[in-house]
């Protein structure tokens, strides 16, 4: 990897520290609850190209379809918790970490490329009657990770929506206070 490839792994890692550890951690939480087991990981890898859970492979597709979209489950939660702490904490010093830490984990909310590499295989290894059921959530989760690296430009657009969920003029938190 040359310099400017580590280098700028330094920079997103720390941008998007908090949402990216999360990320993994949500991987390797839905491995360890379906009883995958998992050999290593590492939550933030700034020197390398990214980070990782190594786990077996994932042989079920209910399992596998857990695993892949785990961080949209738990960055999404702890990204509106972030949110509503920032919109109650206006004005207050706090207020912008708060809208940071909400960004990054809802901008590394959805599966990635890799994420999704088998979910087709293990979709088209159900039983005959569930495999259309199987292959109608696969299918698209694949195709909109198609592209490796989009999944940041689709989380740009949730960050931007959730924050707009929990702070807008009809948001969570005016229809609260």
């Amino acid at each position: 990897m040359s310099h400017v490839a580590v280098g700028t792994n330094i920079v997103v890692t720390v941008l998007l520290a908090p949402g990216i550890a999360a990320h993994e951690f949500a991987h390797e939480l839905a491995c360890r609850l379906l009883g995958v087991p998992v050999h290593g990981s590492a939550y933030l890898n700034p020197l390398a190209s990214d980070a990782y859970v190594d786990h077996e492979p994932i042989e079920s597709f209910y399992a596998d379809a857990i695993v892949a979209l785990a961080p949209l489950v738990v960055n999404t939660t702890f990204a509106l918790a972030a949110f509503v702490g920032a919109v109650a904490l206006a004005g207050t010093p706090v207020w912008p970490l708060l809208v940071w830490v909400g960004g990054t984990l809802a901008l590394t909310a959805f599966p990635s490329h890799s994420d999704t590499a088998s979910m087709v295989a293990t979709a088209r290894a159900l039983p005959t009657v569930a495999r259309p059921f199987g292959l109608l959530v696969a299918v698209p989760v694949r195709l909109a990770t198609a592209i490796p690296g989009v999944s940041g430009f689709y989380g740009f657009f949730y960050a931007v929506w959730l924050y707009a969920v929990v702070a807008g003029p009809g948001g969570w938190m005016n229809s609260v206070m």
